[in-house]
């Protein structure tokens, strides 16, 4: 089927055209396991294989040593610097997440909650238009958070010290600037990135070494954090500047067990419409006793958005976001909260790596081997998610962006048995609901989830290899 737009969505291949794990032998033989894992995320090894001889290709794949995180990614990431293609900025969301596994298996460590695993910190590049269009992953660094078995026994006082004994390079906060210039330099000429961040990367040695590397960003910070104005708080500060009605935004429902999970930092609430207000300046932070940055302070913008008037007993809605933009007016400040809803993408890219890939079922054994998994289920994780975005947007977008006429006309032929029609002029949403119905999905109970939308790709993907097949021969 001829590829009519950036992303083809049934064909994995084009991003491992460019791996490099110096072995052409073992780069044949990642794109013949790509692809095999491709049709059929969720499934388990022997099921995603073909033959004895593929799972055994697998097997010795994942255990040799030539095979890195960064030589299997490298054609996703050239992909990915592709789709930036005619555009000036592009978002790069950072997060981190935990993998976690039953079992023994060798050189993971131990997570928070109990058990063992490991954890991945993603970049993962956004469009900056209204579209939010996820390009692709620009890089991942797994790691094992080791100080929870080297601080055993430790009294508060010892850890803290252990702590403040580290080289900037051996934090594990290190890890959100190390990654940040990494992906800048590497990114193509004329395109610029704004990091954008969570809260857990409000520290002031990052704040240096992205001011230093002269990188944009968009970064949470904490509403308390002082100020050099006479001890004032950010919030303090700008409180000293008029507030503007900005937006009134629906909150969706948080349950108890979520607020358990995050100890705290994101309570219960009920869903309700919240009117919000903003406000923004330039405000000064100064280097704290033990920093590890020799710059004794540094003046950067702040946008607060607020909610005055929350209802009895909910928390209200409130965002301290830093930023090396320029904000002077409410739409430079609009344009910085915008850079930074686009966050919550990546957290639904994480769940199409573990629902959607059902990447923490993996039964490997040892911490090498599951890393070496994780990097080749990193696209496809990504397409699913690409599939699932573009059907959910509030634009709806023609299906022609992801399918060309012969996936449409094998997709009407899928679901006529189902008596299932879609539009002669189909959506992106018309697509995925259509494809989520091979799934077993139902359209009125609304979205598909991750399961469900899986379930239905797989049919989908299977099928069409069938369908060229057939026209081949």
């Amino acid at each position: 089927m001829a590829r009519k737009s950036g992303v083809n969505v049934t064909e994995i291949a084009g991003e491992f055209e460019e791996v490099e794990l110096g072995d052409t032998r073992l780069d044949e033989r990642l794109r013949r396991v790509a692809s095999l894992c491709a049709i059929a995320p969720s499934e388990s090894f022997p099921e995603q294989m073909e033959t004895v001889a593929d799972r055994e290709a697998l097997y010795r794949f994942l255990a040799n040593s030539k095979v890195t995180v960064n030589g299997v990614l490298r054609g996703h990431i050239s992909q990915t610097h592709a789709r930036m293609d005619g555009q000036s900025v592009v978002r790069v969301v950072h997060d981190t997440s935990t993998f976690r596994f039953l079992g023994e298996r060798e050189g993971l460590g131990a997570i928070g909650g109990g058990g063992n695993g490991f954890l991945g910190h993603f970049a993962l590049a956004i469009a900056a238009d209204e579209t939010r269009e996820p390009l692709g992953i620009l890089g991942v660094r797994p790691y094992i958070y080791k100080d929870a078995v080297a601080h055993r026994g430790m009294t508060n006082s010892e850890r803290v010290q252990a702590a403040r004994n580290k080289t900037r390079d051996e934090k594990k906060s290190s890890r959100w600037e190390q990654l940040a210039i990494e992906v800048s330099a590497s990114l193509p000429q004329g395109v610029r990135p704004v990091h954008v961040m969570d809260q857990e990367a409000d520290d002031y040695d990052l704040l240096a070494a992205m001011h230093q590397a002269k990188l944009s960003y968009v970064i949470r910070a904490c509403p308390g954090r002082k100020t050099t104005e006479a001890g004032l708080s950010v919030k303090d500060v700008l409180a000293k500047t008029s507030a503007q009605v900005f937006r009134t935004v629906p909150v969706t429902p948080r349950g108890e067990r979520k607020a358990t999970l995050s100890r705290g930092r994101h309570p219960a609430r009920q869903e309700r419409e919240a009117t919000l207000k903003i406000r923004w300046g330039e405000i000064t932070i100064r280097r704290g006793q033990y920093s590890h940055s020799d710059i004794p302070d540094l003046t950067l913008s702040a946008v607060h958005v607020f909610e005055p008037e929350p209802p009895d007993g909910e928390e209200p809605i409130e965002w301290v976001l830093f930023s090396s933009e320029a904000v002077t007016t409410l739409e430079e400040a609009t344009t910085v909260v915008d850079h930074y809803r686009a966050r919550w993408i990546i957290e639904e890219y994480f769940k199409a790596l573990k629902t959607g890939c059902a990447f923490e079922t993996r039964q490997l054994m040892s911490f090498d081997g599951l890393v070496r998994a994780l990097s080749i289920f990193v696209p496809m994780a990504w397409r699913l998610l690409v599939l699932r975005h573009l059907g959910r947007a509030p634009k709806p977008r023609p299906a022609g962006v992801l399918f060309d006429k012969e996936h449409l006309l094998l997709l009407r032929k899928l679901l006529d048995k189902r008596r299932y029609k879609i539009s002669a002029k189909p959506t992106m949403n018309d697509a995925m609901l259509a494809i989520a119905a091979l799934g077993g999905h139902i359209k009125n109970n609304g979205d598909p989830g991750w399961l469900v939308l899986g379930r239905g790709f797989t049919k989908f993907v299977e099928a069409e290899a069938v369908w060229r097949l057939a026209r081949e021969m």
